[in-house]
């Protein structure tokens, strides 16, 4: 059972830096189409019904903060990674 769980952990720095990755692309690929996704948003909405179609929130504001977190978790992994590593 130890195997077990040693093999998880030991996947896991790799995990964060694939994520990380992951998550700075989807924030590159929202602030390059920031206004084609903000118009499909805003048509979702009017779509639905809402009310209040002002308080739509700009897609790229989501992008900064999308690739900011992205660029935390792949460092967070790399930084356990090294962390390992033998001098």
């Amino acid at each position: 059972m130890s195997q077990t769980v040693q093999r998880q952990t030991n996947q896991m720095p790799a995990w964060l830096v694939f994520w990380g990755a992951a998550i700075g692309v989807v924030g590159a690929i929202l602030k390059k189409h920031a206004e084609s996704v903000g118009e499909f948003i805003l048509a979702l909405r009017i779509r639905a019904g809402a009310s209040d179609v002002a308080a739509t929130v700009v897609p790229s504001d989501w992008a900064l903060g999308l690739l900011c977190t992205g660029a935390v978790v792949a460092l967070a992994g790399a930084v356990a990674i090294a962390a390992r590593r033998p001098i």
